[in-house]
């Protein structure tokens, strides 16, 4: 034992002595240089359902970027890139933790609020605009077919009659009980409709065509001697036509007793228990009603029921 202790002190003399009496102790390693990230914004506030964007400035220095959010309930990211998308959940703040290899984290402060309720502005019109709103309903075919009684041999006739863009003219006179609401009196012009038919068959020529297709629908051959015996009798025919259908529209009941109220542009005219909200046009003060054929005077030319587009009437 001896032996082997001397012979292993002897060793350690000589390695120290080839080292030059001193162990070397050994280098410490150098420090890499820590990164630091580098953000756009540090600090962001968005709605609930908008979105905002946060750039990375240094991302090509960097590796491994990850993205997390402390509380999802608020907020949500996503990473592409350089670029951070930050999302608003619901109202709250939370913070977006930015991580990458070798770099000590950083963090954006998200504040998410609820978005504002628009604000809704309720036009103001001026309504009435004046006393009484005007409708021109032109007489078509179908309405002349049906003024004819719908008789199969009154068919031309009606087409001819259609042809000529007659009229009758609605009326809805308004008078105030308070500042927004009042009564209104529908009716329409039965005698105006007469003239104009008058005045539209008093051209020699469309006398003549309503002559030919007349005598047609009652059966009769038309030729030039049989217009002649009938043109002197121009003016009674025609007054005495005009006078029918004016007699027939006047025998109906054509007025009717409503009331009228409005709020903001929203028009509300009722009668017999029925009302009708109509939308007042801002640019031109029109309205639009629609009538069914029960609402309107018992005749035939209203079966339909009627749309009419009613503008303020300027005398």
């Amino acid at each position: 034992m001896k032996k082997r202790l001397g012979l292993f002190a002897l060793l350690l003399s000589l390695m120290l002595a080839a080292c030059g009496g001193n162990v070397p102790e050994p280098e410490p390693e150098e420090d890499e240089d820590e990164i630091s990230i580098e953000l756009s914004d540090k600090k962001v506030s968005i709605e609930a359902g908008e979105e905002v964007e946060v750039e990375i400035e240094n991302y090509d220095d960097l590796s491994k970027v990850k993205v997390k959010v402390e509380d999802e309930d608020i907020a949500e990211c996503d990473i592409d890139d350089e670029i951070i998308t930050i999302t608003g959940i619901s109202e709250g703040k939370t913070k977006v933790i930015v991580s990458a290899k070798g770099a000590e984290d950083v963090s954006i402060t998200v504040k998410v609020t609820e978005p504002e309720e628009p604000v809704i502005i309720t036009p103001v019109v001026v309504f009435p605009e004046t006393p009484t709103y005007v409708y021109r309903l032109v007489m078509d075919e179908v309405m002349w077919y049906s003024m004819l009684d719908s008789e199969a041999d009154y068919e031309d006739l009606a087409v001819f009659f259609g042809d000529l863009q007659l009229g009758i003219d609605f009326y809805m006179d308004f008078s105030n009980t308070t500042e927004n609401s009042g009564d209104v009196v529908l009716s329409f012009d039965a005698s105006g409709f007469g003239r104009e038919f008058t005045d539209a068959l008093s051209d020699d020529e469309t006398f003549r065509k309503f002559v030919e297709i007349l005598m047609k629908a009652e059966g009769s051959d038309y030729d030039d001697s049989m217009y002649d015996l009938i043109a002197y009798m121009k003016d009674d025919l025609i007054d005495e036509l005009s006078e029918e259908i004016t007699d027939e529209l006047s025998n109906s009941e054509n007025m009717l007793d409503l009331t009228w109220s409005v709020d903001g542009t929203t028009l509300t005219l009722a009668m017999d228990g029925d009302s009708h909200s109509v939308q007042i046009d801002e640019l031109d003060g029109s309205f639009t009603l629609s009538l069914y054929a029960y609402e309107l005077p018992n005749d035939p030319l209203f079966s339909n029921g009627l749309d009419m587009t009613f503008r303020p009437y300027y005398k």
